[in-house]
């Protein structure tokens, strides 16, 4: 595999959108990018501003060591580590003695990254040191839940705190539930503390997605932010509970001083960023969870000259970050796929006309996938949607 010498290599886990938005950041740049996944047929992963490395077994923990130990022995110097995932994260987090001698890495230590993974553990942080967050209860029992019934507001939301197999195997794709009454609640309890024992109860903030703002950012090392992005979302796929599928740049001068004054109470360091949503009822805005890698709609802030991974990448090897002086409002991101599903939803159930759905993308625009000086990745994504009803139809057919 041939490397630029002359420049420390950054080396991407996942190749799903995060990872892509990630690798263009860095090779726009002149950077010299490695991409890990389990296969590049997707069609994020056709970028060309990567070379891939693919693991078949890249879900096994053990096994993705050894292959960065592997390429780390390779890299003419240190190279450094951007994970676009929640698996890879916490692996080389946990694992980070492995790694340190071959790779920077561009998150925070490791009980900061077990905070944010935790969320359990982090609402608990939150509430201790009077960080705003939705009502929140931990019951260890039947008894714990039908007092939390009594006293949290509804419409709520049950869930684990981070799922796992079993909850995995039986509700794919399936959060969390929501609970309508003391009744309900009680009830959903009964049902999943068999499948997972540790259940989170959390008030339902009222509004539609784009009552939830968020920031991005990057702290160095002595905890302070290089640069601050900040945004809101307009709509998420799944609705009400997904994630971004068009965002907006925004700045709001209270959810930047919201996300120093919370990661710096966490003593974090590197890249990051922070989901609010607003309250209607209490007039403010609650911290709903703190993520330490790229998050989703990371592109907006490349798109709009605050290219965060790249001063992530500057701090790390040592050159001059970039200067990073504001950034223009109003500029869209879109997730051209998801967001056609979204208003695809809504359209369905009479929450979005044509008209307003295309008037939404009025005005300045950055895409996830399409990209004129790297069109592989839209062009893949086409014929898969071209492609689909041919592949249902074959699956049905008696070969």
């Amino acid at each position: 595999m041939k490397i630029d010498r002359n420049k420390p290599t950054a080396v991407v886990l996942g190749l799903g959108q995060n990872g892509l938005a990630t690798i263009r950041a860095l090779g726009r740049q002149g950077i010299p990018v490695i991409g890990i996944d389990r296969d590049y047929r997707h069609y994020t992963a056709r970028t060309r501003y990567c070379k891939k490395i693919i693991s078949p077994h890249y879900d096994e923990g053990e096994h993705l060591i050894d292959i960065l130990v592997e390429l780390g022995k390779q890299l003419p110097q240190k190279g450094l580590l951007f994970p676009s995932g929640d698996f890879p994260l916490h692996l080389m987090s946990e694992k980070r003695e492995s790694l340190q001698d071959y790779f920077h890495f561009t998150f925070p230590g490791r009980d900061v990254v077990r905070l944010t993974l935790d969320k359990k553990r982090f609402y608990k942080f939150a509430q201790e040191r009077n960080i705003l967050i939705p009502q929140t209860f931990f019951p260890a029992g039947t008894e714990d839940c039908r007092h939390a019934a009594g006293e949290i507001r509804y419409p709520c939301i049950i869930k684990p705190f981070q799922p796992n197999l079993g909850w995995r195997r039986l509700f794919p794709g399936q959060k969390l539930f929501v609970a309508e009454n003391p009744e309900s609640l009680v009830r959903l309890y009964e049902k999943l503390v068999v499948v997972h024992d540790d259940l989170i109860i959390q008030e339902l903030i009222p509004g539609d997605d784009s009552q939830l703002s968020f920031s991005l950012t990057y702290f160095d090392k002595s905890s302070r932010p290089l640069g601050m992005f900040t945004g809101h979302k307009v709509r998420q796929y799944p609705p009400a509970f997904g994630t971004s599928s068009l965002a907006e740049s925004r700045w709001d001068p209270f959810i930047a001083e919201k996300t120093i004054k919370i990661l710096q109470e966490m003593q974090y360091t590197g890249y990051g960023s922070v989901e609010f949503k607003w309250d209607p009822r209490s007039k403010e805005f609650k911290a709903l969870e703190v993520t330490a890698r790229t998050w989703f709609p990371h592109g907006i802030s490349t798109a709009c000259n605050l290219n965060l991974v790249f001063a992530a990448y500057c701090d790390q090897v040592g050159l001059p970050v970039p200067k990073m002086n504001g950034f223009p409002d109003g500029v869209k991101w879109v997730h051209e796929e998801r967001d056609l599903r979204s208003c695809l939803i809504r359209l369905r159930n009479r929450e979005l006309t044509p008209v307003e759905w295309l008037g939404s993308y009025r005005g300045r625009r950055t895409y996830a996938i399409a990209a004129w000086d790297d069109p592989a990745p839209a062009l893949y994504l086409v014929g898969n949607l071209l492609s689909a009803p041919f592949r249902r139809i074959s699956r049905l057919l008696p070969w």
